[in-house]
């Protein structure tokens, strides 16, 4: 428990109540909970709201140093990029699956400078129209 808690970056924090933490915080333990198994997959859903940008950085580089254990990670996020270091993006919109690539190709399969563009013209965001 104590490697995990250090990890997260709580282990000063071990004897609080998890009530009295900050949101932040409470996603850090929700973080440690779910590595305490070692699980061989990771299922993370939204798991940088509520973090200082300190925090998120944080959590992203731990969740990539698991991608690098071997750690399978199911990311869900509508931060692009938190994205951009996956090695698969798969773009869903209205419970829809429109792509499935790379970053790098996902972007040039939707004939875009970035993420955020390819993104936006695959789901049909006026955005994206506006910028052709």
């Amino acid at each position: 428990i104590a490697d995990v808690l250090a990890r997260v970056g709580l282990a000063e924090r071990r004897a609080d109540r998890v009530r009295e933490l900050s949101g932040g915080n409470r996603r850090k333990v929700e973080l440690a909970r779910a590595l305490l198994h070692r699980p061989a997959v990771l299922l993370m859903d939204e798991a940088t709201v509520g973090l200082d940008p300190a925090s998120r950085r944080h959590l992203l580089d731990e969740v990539l140093a698991l991608r690098a254990a071997g750690v399978g990670v199911l990311w869900a996020t509508h931060l692009v990029d938190e994205a951009e270091a996956a090695d698969r993006v798969l773009v869903l919109h209205r419970g829809e699956l429109l792509a499935a690539y790379a970053p790098a190709a996902l972007t040039a399969a939707a004939h875009c400078a970035s993420l955020s563009e390819a993104f936006l013209k695959l789901t049909g965001t006026p955005q994206a129209a506006d910028r052709e």
